[in-house]
């Protein structure tokens, strides 16, 4: 089967756009010369592609090929990484390439242009990264290859699902709304972050979410937050000569005082008595 030929097939970035709290669409219904993807980090949208149509939410990713309207509509405002992407072939099988891109085309057609994202915390490590190339003061070819990196990471991340036949959200989950609320979490735990806008992204109150969450994940949406951001400073400690203060506000903390109060009461040692200890 062609999809299995998958390696000729190559994503190159054409150009990356996040978009936070999206009010309105600039267009309605758009057709793109490239291949696009959107991956929604909040809020959600209604989308039709072809014949198939469906709801674009936290944590999906929508790919839409070249000369098919893309129709869109806002139903809370959305945020969302929106990256346009060209397929390239290994040189000597363009006659091949086409045909797996064909092929691509009509087993995304299959999952509702929606596949199943697998791998989330590796998934969102990608989209992060985008979000920190975008900002970061990188030389543009050194930018350019690491986004490309990512984007091919989530390339085979899509070629996996609609290889497999999976659609829609990942079956693993028991509650696939919460899946969505670890994966924001993730891609936002070390900006100044609420749980009450969190909640609101995703429809329900914040009681809800509190019990919703420790239900699925094992601990409450605060804890996970602090648990992401400790691993993050665990590692500074060690692999960094950054001071408490930075250490903090590269976690999301808002200085190294309540750093250092969180990090000895949930790791039972200092930072200073951790770094001294681990580092080799």
């Amino acid at each position: 089967m062609m999809l299995n030929r998958s390696p000729i097939l190559y994503p190159s970035l054409i150009h990356h756009v996040f978009w936070n709290h999206k009010k309105q669409f600039q267009y309605s219904v758009d057709t793109y010369g490239h291949w696009v993807l959107f991956a929604v980090e909040g809020g959600s949208f209604h989308y039709g592609i072809g014949d198939s149509e469906g709801t674009a939410q936290m944590g999906d990713v929508i790919v839409c090929p070249p000369g098919i309207d893309f129709h869109r509509d806002v139903i809370h405002a959305p945020s969302f990484h929106f990256i346009g992407l060209s397929l390239g072939f290994i040189p000597g099988e363009a006659v091949a390439g086409k045909e797996a891109e064909q092929d691509v085309h009509h087993r995304l057609a299959a999952s509702a242009y929606k596949p199943a994202v697998a791998h989330k915390e590796r998934f969102a490590d990608n989209l992060r990264y985008f979000k920190r190339q975008d900002e970061a003061a990188a030389e543009i070819d050194q930018r350019s290859y690491w986004q490309n990196h990512a984007l091919n990471d989530i390339w085979l991340f899509c070629l996996q699902s609609i290889a497999a036949g999976v659609v829609g959200e990942d079956k693993e989950s028991a509650d696939p709304l919460m899946e969505q609320a670890r994966l924001y979490i993730q891609q936002n735990a070390y900006k100044d972050m609420s749980m009450l806008v969190l909640a609101d992204e995703l429809g329900i109150s914040p009681v809800q979410l509190t019990r919703r969450f420790t239900r699925s994940v094992g601990m409450t949406p605060s804890r996970y937050l602090s648990h992401i951001r400790l691993e993050q400073a665990k590692s500074l400690l060690v692999d960094t000569h950054l001071n408490l203060e930075q250490i903090a506000l590269a976690c999301g903390f808002n200085n190294g005082f309540y750093l250092s109060r969180v990090f000895t009461k949930l790791m039972k040692v200092s930072p200073s008595a951790y770094r001294k200890t681990n580092r080799v």
